[in-house]
């Protein structure tokens, strides 16, 4: 099970009833750490549309189903 090409944003990935609150966490976090990747792939002078903004995305969506 896997986030790629299944959600278009963390947000669509929230309002899955199907997954549990653990799962839920589990994939934002996979997404999280490949958008880090990616950013620092970028930075290294990979070409490439930033990705900050959907990590914060991905960031805030953790952070309300933690309830941080």
């Amino acid at each position: 099970m896997g986030y790629f090409g299944k959600y278009d944003t963390p947000a669509d990935l929230l309002a899955n009833k199907d997954l549990s609150t653990g799962e839920k966490i589990e994939l934002l976090e996979s997404w999280r750490d490949d958008k880090e990747a990616y950013m620092r792939a970028a930075g290294e002078g990979m070409q490439g549309p930033s990705r900050s903004d959907a990590l914060r995305l991905i960031e805030n969506a953790l952070i309300s189903l933690r309830g941080e």
